[in-house]
């Protein structure tokens, strides 16, 4: 069983991560395949594989729909469901806190849409501008 804190490691690394961060800046307004991802973000197709996967159990990256393309081949193309992200550190420890998007299609409900740490940090007034944590647009990461 994962702890919390095993949960929020996790969850931090793959948002540093920088194939994370491209596969989820460019899906965010446009669903992709991995094919696609794998040429624009220039990441092996397998380590893009893994990155979709992960994000995929994390609940920010989702299956938009699946298209045939030939004889029964078929492609799925996935969105984020990230909506923001926030990293703060407080008293000597990391805290991570995320939303995603509740309604997207074919979800598996296994996270109920949204994610976040038990600690999280009281709201003191210096409050960040999540909206500006993803813009939607690729950008040079």
């Amino acid at each position: 069983m994962m702890t919390e804190r095993t949960s929020d490691q996790k969850i931090s690394r793959l948002l540093a991560d920088i194939y994370s961060q491209k596969i989820l800046s460019y899906t965010y307004k446009k669903p992709m395949s991995a094919q696609k991802l794998s040429s624009l973000c220039h990441i092996p197709i397998a380590a893009c594989y893994r990155r979709i996967h992960d994000l995929e159990r994390a609940g920010m990256l989702y299956i938009a729909f699946e298209k045939e393309i030939y004889k029964g081949r078929k492609v799925r193309l996935y969105r984020c469901s990230l909506k923001h992200a926030v990293l703060r550190f407080s008293d000597g420890k990391f805290k991570i806190k995320y939303d995603t998007m509740v309604d997207t299609p074919m979800e598996s409900g296994d996270n109920g849409g949204a994610g976040e740490s038990v600690e999280e940090a009281p709201d003191n007034g210096d409050n960040v501008e999540t909206d500006q944590i993803m813009q939607g647009e690729p950008r040079d990461i």
